[in-house]
């Protein structure tokens, strides 16, 4: 009622308080002067309107200049095979369209260019509870990278495998808005199948390096391309190279030992200073009981890198043993068998065509867990493809000096056994021969870019 008996007295105050004038009491204005008052309303209404804080749009210019920016993406390489893998897919990434690139990795990342946060070495962890005792540490980087993401505007992320890391990783990239991919599927197949649903809700694709991983994210409906392993295309090249000439030859120790014939066995205790520290004494134990029996070998300890090195050096070695400053292949290409640790370097001894066993030690803790989720009776990736065990697997209370004195003993003289071993492993060479992972991945991920 009010406002029915006072219409241009409201309007008045309503016009006063756009404006952002003191109201005026109701007898500071004569009746007359209230209808020209009123037809100012619409203007000052337009220049208040002027004041209040919106959105700028972007010119031409802006829009123009935005478009001929390179896309910004983050890669993340948590260990030494993913910074093998990043590097051969930036690399051919770089060859098809400029890109910022930025990230975690190793050598060989921050030589392809990209600017490395940090480095491979202060990601690695093995087991459940080194993960655990590390967790604090890792989610301030994972928060880091999330906050530098965020202000450097980066639109994509190429996560390679460190599954414990990038899958809680990606939930904060996404939030951001971020389009994610996963390069290396984590073993969905052999334990913790759950995270195939995190995996969907999280990544927009997942690159596999298994020929049978596909059709366990088809089921689910997850873009999953198979790329093929990165090993077997680089073990191939380095196979020619070697064939050539092998630097190792140079060594006085192996050099000595192929003039007189004597056979050479690789050692490859890990890549990471946990897998150094649980592995090496009981290898080196091995090594000492075979020698009593057959005097004639010489074994070969490839370390990848110095920091490998460094702590390999503090282990008094047995007669005829030799730390070499090489990686894994350069030993295998002159070897008769091998002693070697679960994961990639497995492969290499299939694709070296390598008799060898396979040796894993973690924490109990980490053992007990990894018992109660594993899906399948092996870890070794040559058993994992041929689906039944090629190479025996030495693992926690069964990884022994006299366990894997007898398998190599075997392996080096049981000629059928040994010709059994040689067989199934060529074939699975012969499976992982079938793509190239870098250029096929890049191919895919670029595209990805461009939609």
């Amino acid at each position: 009622d009010v406002y029915k008996r006072q219409p241009i007295r409201w309007h008045t105050s309503l016009w006063r308080a756009c404006a952002g004038l003191p109201r005026k009491p109701e007898s500071s204005l004569p009746d007359s002067a209230q209808p020209a008052l009123m037809a100012t309303i619409p203007y000052v209404l337009m220049v208040t309107q002027k004041h209040i804080p919106t959105k700028k749009r972007s010119s031409a210019n802006t829009r123009s200049k935005k478009a001929t920016d390179p896309p910004v993406v983050l890669v993340v390489a948590g260990e030494e095979s993913g910074d093998l893998l990043g590097a051969a897919i930036v690399r051919a990434a770089l060859r098809r369209k400029r890109l910022v690139l930025w990230g975690c990795g190793g050598k060989r990342l921050k030589a392809t260019g990209m600017q490395i946060l940090y480095d491979t070495t202060e990601l690695s962890t093995i087991g459940f509870w080194e993960a655990a005792k590390n967790y604090f540490r890792l989610r301030k980087i994972m928060n880091l990278l999330a906050r530098k993401a965020k202000e450097t505007n980066t639109q994509h992320a190429w996560l390679i495998d460190f599954p414990g890391f990038n899958l809680l990783l990606a939930k904060k990239l996404k939030a951001l808005g971020v389009r994610c991919s996963l390069v290396v599927s984590p073993t969905v197949w052999a334990w913790k199948y759950r995270r195939v649903y995190k995996i969907r809700e999280r990544f927009e694709r997942v690159l596999c390096l298994y020929d049978f991983e596909p059709a366990i994210y088809a089921k689910i409906g997850v873009e999953a391309h198979y790329i093929g392993h990165p090993i077997a295309r680089e073990t191939e090249l380095l196979q020619k190279k070697l064939r050539q000439h092998n630097p190792l030859t140079k060594n006085t120790a192996i050099a000595q030992a192929l003039r007189s014939q004597r056979p050479i066995i690789a050692v490859l205790p890990g890549s990471r200073p946990s897998e150094i520290a649980y592995h090496t004494a009981p290898i080196l134990g091995a090594i000492r009981l075979l020698q009593q029996k057959h005097p004639q070998f010489v074994f070969a300890i490839p370390a990848a890198n110095a920091q490998i090195l460094a702590l390999l050096e503090r282990y008094p070695l047995p007669p005829d043993t030799v730390l070499v400053p090489y990686s894994a292949p350069y030993v295998l290409a002159l070897a008769e068998a091998a002693i070697a640790c679960s994961g990639t370097v497995t492969l290499e001894c299939a694709l070296f065509g390598v008799p060898h066993l396979i040796l894993y030690r973690s924490s109990w803790l980490s053992y007990a867990i990894f018992k109660m989720v594993i899906r399948i009776p092996y870890i070794g990736m040559v058993n994992v493809l041929a689906g039944k065990f090629i190479a025996q697997e030495y693992l926690q209370h069964r990884l022994t000096p006299a366990n894997l004195a007898a398998e190599l003993e075997r392996l080096l003289f049981d000629k059928k056994y040994r010709a059994c071993q040689k067989k199934e492993l060529a074939a699975i060479a012969q499976r992982l021969k079938a793509q190239d992972p870098a250029e096929h991945a890049a191919q895919i991920l670029i595209s990805s870019i461009s939609t």
